[in-house]
Formats: C-alpha cells, sequence, structure tokens
C-alpha cells in the first residue's frame, strides 16, 4: 500500500477513497465511493468499509502471482480480483471518462509497474511486460498509468463506440487499441486480435504477460451488444 500502490494511482485520489471509505458506518453498504462527472453521487461505483482492503488484497494477489511466476513456482496463475481495476487510472475521472466504472485501484498496472522496477527498488526487475485488456469497455485506467512508460506494452479490446468515451483514438507506440463493432462474434475479435495485438507483442518481446479479464464482452450479459463466448 506505501510502495507499489502510489507508483499507480496519485496520493491524493488514494487518499480521497480512504476518507470516504472511513466515514461510512459500520453496517452500511452500497454506499458511492467515487463522483460522476455531473457531481451527483457516482453510483456505480459503490462500496462498503470493506472495500479499500479488498481492493489492496486484489492489488496484493496480483503481485504475489507475478512473484510466484517469474519466480518459477507455476507457469501462470489466476487471481479472481473484485473489485475491479482496469478504470482506475492516476485519479479519479482517468482521461476524463464521466465515472470510475466500478474500479477502485488497478491490480494489472500496479502489477506491471512492479514487475518492471529494478530489484534493488523492490520490484522484480523485468525489462518489458504486456498487458492484455479484453473487455467490452475500454482499459482507460490502464492506458493512463502506462501510456508513459515504453517498458508496458498495453492491448486493448472493448466495444465502440461506448463507455468510457473516444479511447480508441489515442495513438502511441505502447497502446494498441482494438475496437469492435456493436455484434462482433468470437471470429471478428479473433482476426481483429490477430491483426493488431500479436504483431505489437512479438516485436515489444515481453517477459511477462498480464490478461485483464473483462467477462462482460459474453453474448448472455446485457450490458452491451458483443457476441463472445467461453
Amino acid at each position: 500500500e506505501d510502495v507499489v500502490i502510489p507508483k499507480a494511482h496519485k496520493l491524493t485520489y488514494i487518499k480521497r477513497l480512504k476518507t470516504k471509505i472511513a466515514s461510512i458506518g459500520q453496517n452500511e453498504t452500497g454506499v458511492p465511493l467515487t463522483e460522476d462527472s455531473e457531481g451527483d453521487g457516482g453510483d456505480d461505483t459503490m462500496g462498503s468499509r470493506g472495500s479499500f482492503t479488498a481492493a489492496v488484497v486484489g492489488v496484493a494477489a496480483s503481485l504475489m502471482a507475478a512473484d510466484m511466476v517469474v519466480g518459477g513456482q507455476c507457469v501462470n496463475a489466476f487471481c479472481a480480483v473484485r473489485p475491479p481495476g482496469h478504470h482506475a487510472g492516476r485519479e479519479l475521472h482517468s482521461m476524463k471518462a464521466i465515472s470510475n466504472g466500478f474500479c477502485l485501484l488497478n491490480a494489472a498496472a500496479c502489477t506491471a509497474l512492479y514487475a518492471t522496477t529494478p530489484i534493488s527498488q523492490g520490484g522484480l526487475g523485468l525489462r518489458r511486460v504486456c498487458v492484455i485488456d479484453f473487455d467490452v469497455h475500454h482499459g482507460n485506467g490502464t492506458v493512463d498509468i502506462c501510456r508513459h512508460d515504453p517498458r508496458i506494452l498495453v492491448c486493448s479490446s472493448f466495444q465502440h463506440p461506448f463507455y468510457p468515451g473516444r479511447m480508441h483514438e489515442i495513438a502511441q507506440n505502447n497502446i494498441v487499441n482494438t475496437p469492435l463493432s456493436a455484434g462482433a462474434s468470437g471470429d471478428d475479435f479473433r482476426r481483429a486480435v490477430a491483426a493488431s495485438w500479436w504483431p505489437a507483442i512479438e516485436a515489444h518481446r515481453p517477459d511477462l504477460i498480464l490478461i485483464s479479464a473483462g467477462f462482460d464482452g459474453h453474448k448472455l450479459d446485457d450490458i452491451a451488444q458483443l457476441n463472445l463466448s467461453e
């Protein structure tokens, strides 16, 4: 909490979250933790007194997974992390998004920064990392945190146009945006990823790949209009 998370999120954002959560009553749940752009409560990002602790533990789980993979204890690892994180950027309303989209702390971005931090500074000392973000929404928080760090490649697929906005227009060498049209199928997804992600990943030659996995692009999820299947 004192070393890794402040690499990804501004201290003002962390303090704001902690202060808000500390003010919640012992038995209160479903309390708005952030504000939307209109300032009327941000009802999409709810929480309780345990929300910040849960978010910190989610980051810690992701760091442990990276430790285990890089240390050779396992080939890969899966972290069931909630609350989610890919809309959480350096500060509130990442990249002018209208809300924080259910997200508090960005576990994927924190792990990427931890993995590329020199061993002498407490990190894993990797040269390059790739974050793959598949979700019905753009991983704007992850892009916000990682976009100026050439050690980290971020590949994000998402339905467009959709929340959080015009993110597909970001043009940077370490950011690969793959917008998908409403109604896109698994075959459409595969073709788009093969054309955009694979060449970038091969050129980047990452020492570690992190997958920020959103399952709301499934055909049975009614929040959007992608038609992916397991």
